[in-house]
């Protein structure tokens, strides 16, 4: 597991665990290799900016095997990691921390979502437990992940034409944006 902390502690008492790809933003079948190839949704960085006013600290959780299928280099996932969180805060918003997976599916690590323990690591840092929080993300891992961690999963389910990976259940509490997830999560409007 891969960890950045922007702080030793946190600075908030609330906050939301966010996947990466497909929620901030748009994912790539062949994976995002480059900082050229991020392209965030304006509603996520709209979203971001509202967490951060009204005080609800913001949480990477996020696979990135790319690193391990030897798709994207170590100095490039740096630039990636630096740009994320540089956009974000040129937009108003702010990341207390990022736990990103560099394992493949087939490496049987503990951290790969659906697995929990990227989110136990993210809680623990935040000093909540699980059940204080949410999990939004864009894929089916990411909802057995919230679930197998005891989190409340969201999930964003795109309207816009973006693809989504896997279908989104009826059951699940669904968003088509993050800026829509958050903004019912939090009660207020933009």
């Amino acid at each position: 597991m891969l960890v950045w902390l922007s702080s030793a502690r946190p600075q908030y008492g609330r906050f939301i665990l966010l996947d990466r790809d497909g929620v901030l933003n748009v994912n790539r079948p062949d994976y995002i290799k480059s900082l050229a190839e991020l392209n965030f949704y304006r509603d996520a960085l709209e979203a971001l900016a509202f967490l951060e006013r009204n005080g609800v600290g913001v949480i990477l959780v996020s696979n990135q095997s790319g690193i391990n299928r030897g798709l994207i280099e170590w100095e490039d996932f740096r630039e990636i990691h630096e740009g994320v969180i540089r956009r974000v805060e040129e937009c108003g918003g702010r990341i207390q921390a990022a736990f990103y997976c560099p394992h493949r599916p087939d490496e049987k690590c503990e951290c790969r979502k659906p697995a929990p323990a990227m989110i136990f690591a993210a809680c623990r840092f935040a000093g909540i437990a699980p059940a204080q929080t949410f999990f939004a993300g864009d894929s089916e891992s990411d909802m057995k992940a919230a679930e197998n961690a005891g989190c409340r999963g969201v999930r964003i389910c795109r309207t816009d034409g973006e693809v989504t990976t896997g279908l989104c259940a009826p059951e699940e509490p669904n968003f088509p944006t993050l800026l829509d997830a958050v903004s019912s999560i939090y009660g207020k409007g933009i």
